[in-house]
């Protein structure tokens, strides 16, 4: 998994311990903060980590058919980096004998310690496991790192050497349609005084007159471009509703939209609102792929929706009904208490599966390869803000939402 991508995930926690009271107990403490699993056994613990990914494994030791140190050694043979808390009643010198090799980072007394000795400590197992993570990710892509910065340095030098040329080129039109404007201008003057004695002068003063005014639309739009932000991309604000836009014509044409009878409709509030700490490229690298997304897996002749509104506080989006039931990233932004914007995307169609959308991310879903979502992850952490995924089962419907500070 990239590690920018599971580091924004909500922690996850895998629970395995065959009494009911333990589960109660540790959802009541940690459900708040943590998205919780809970297994009653190895056997099924062991399955929930071939399909799931964890920060952190809570784990008895005297479980039936297979017990809690057994365990640890099976589940690293599927997930190397998981880190391990041990639950028992039972510290034996031979089970602290067994749990040497292993990734074992305590072992907690049953009944479970006050706060300062367990929910305090987890938001730093849960970085052990994630720091192994990234070693571990770093080591094995190495050499692909290396392709790849070298892809990303000449792609950027192409687009800025394109972006540059065409930006160059509407300069020099801008300039070719002001001095067209002025001879236009120019023979319309002249020809006014002259059509009360030669009637025959009308037509040609009637078209010179409207290539006069197409001549001045032309250099109106040229001279809107180079006066707003989006005329130096890389150093202009991101604006929510130019960007969303601008967002949306660029996802429409990659996705081939037109062919497949598909449009995307914007609902904002037509203000010129910033996004705090992002460039205007950064708001299109973010927003592009999400409603690409929502364009590559909706049905045909089927309209996507994106609307934007106002928040008075960033946590208010993560209460309440709104909130739940998604799947999160950077969540822990959500404790801010400045204003923002929430930007939704949505296409009628159904939600995607947890494992699905979580592989997008990463970077390692092959039937979304085309849609890459390193420039989503990549704005969420710049501007600090956050976003979520409706997943199945938990939600039906597709919908991609950002809460972005302004």
């Amino acid at each position: 998994m990239s590690a920018e991508a599971a580091d924004l995930f909500q922690p996850r926690i895998l629970v395995v311990d065959d009494e009911r009271q333990i589960h109660a107990y540790v959802r009541v403490r940690l459900a708040r903060h943590y998205d919780l699993a809970f297994c009653f056994n190895a056997r099924d613990a062991l399955r929930a980590l071939a399909d799931n990914r964890y920060d952190l494994c809570l784990t008895d030791i005297h479980m039936p058919s297979m017990d809690g140190l057994a365990f640890i050694e099976a589940a690293a043979k599927i997930d190397r980096d998981l880190g391990f808390v041990i639950l028992s009643a039972f510290d034996s010198d031979e089970n602290l004998r067994r749990a040497i090799p292993l990734q074992v980072y305590e072992f907690l007394g049953k009944p479970l310690p006050e706060k300062d000795g367990f929910e305090g400590r987890i938001p730093g197992w849960i970085e052990r496991t994630r720091l192994r993570r990234r070693e571990h990710a770093l080591a094995d892509q190495s050499g692909a790192i290396a392709c790849d910065l070298e892809a990303a340095r000449l792609e950027r030098e192409v687009e800025l050497v394109a972006s540059e040329s065409a930006r160059d080129a509407l300069l020099q039109n801008a300039g070719l349609l002001t001095t067209i404007q002025a001879h236009l201008a120019a023979a319309v003057l002249y020809l006014a005084p002259r059509l009360k004695f030669d009637p025959t002068a009308a037509q040609i003063f009637r078209g010179l007159d409207e290539a006069r005014k197409t001549a001045e639309a032309a250099t109106s739009v040229t001279g809107t471009f180079f006066d707003s932000g989006y005329g130096n991309r890389d150093t202009s604000p991101a604006l929510v509703d130019v960007g969303v836009r601008h967002a949306m014509s660029i996802a429409t044409r990659k996705a081939g939209a037109p062919e497949a009878n598909k449009v995307v409709d914007y609902l904002g509030t037509d203000d010129r609102v910033p996004i705090r700490g992002l460039s205007g490229i950064e708001f299109l690298l973010m927003m592009v792929p999400a409603i690409e997304l929502a364009l590559l897996i909706g049905a045909a002749n089927q309209t996507i929706r994106v609307s934007s509104v106002p928040l008075a506080r960033l946590d208010s989006a993560v209460t309440g009904s709104r909130g739940s039931h998604l799947l999160w990233l950077n969540r822990r932004n959500a404790l801010g208490s400045h204003p923002g914007v929430a930007i939704t995307i949505e296409n009628g169609g159904p939600a995607l599966a947890r494992e699905r959308a979580e592989s997008w991310l990463r970077g390692d879903e092959p039937s979304l390869a085309a849609i890459p979502a390193r420039g989503l992850i990549h704005g969420i952490q710049r501007c600090h803000g956050l976003a979520a995924i409706a997943v199945l089962p938990e939600s039906e419907r597709f919908r991609v939402l950002f809460v972005l500070p302004t």
